[in-house]
């Protein structure tokens, strides 16, 4: 017969906040929207290309409607 012994007491599973599963909640949901109208997801930022004949990308913190027409860089 075998015995296991185990050191040491047992930790309770963490338990997440309400706040940081809303704030996965709507990350996650930005993230589909994102994904559903085009833009290319890069890990922490997404692509879009509204014009590839322009070598421009303009680089923003919060994408707009307005911004359909150009390469933008959004940083997540």
């Amino acid at each position: 017969m075998s015995v296991l012994i185990i050191k040491g007491s047992p930790q309770a599973p963490s338990i997440a906040q309400p706040e940081a599963i809303e704030a996965d909640f709507l990350a996650e949901l930005q993230a589909i929207k994102a994904e559903s109208m085009g833009w290319l997801p890069l890990g922490g930022a997404y692509l879009h290309v509204g014009n590839a004949d322009t070598p421009v990308i303009e680089v923003v913190g919060v994408a707009h409607e307005s911004m359909a027409a150009s390469n933008v860089l959004w940083l997540v």
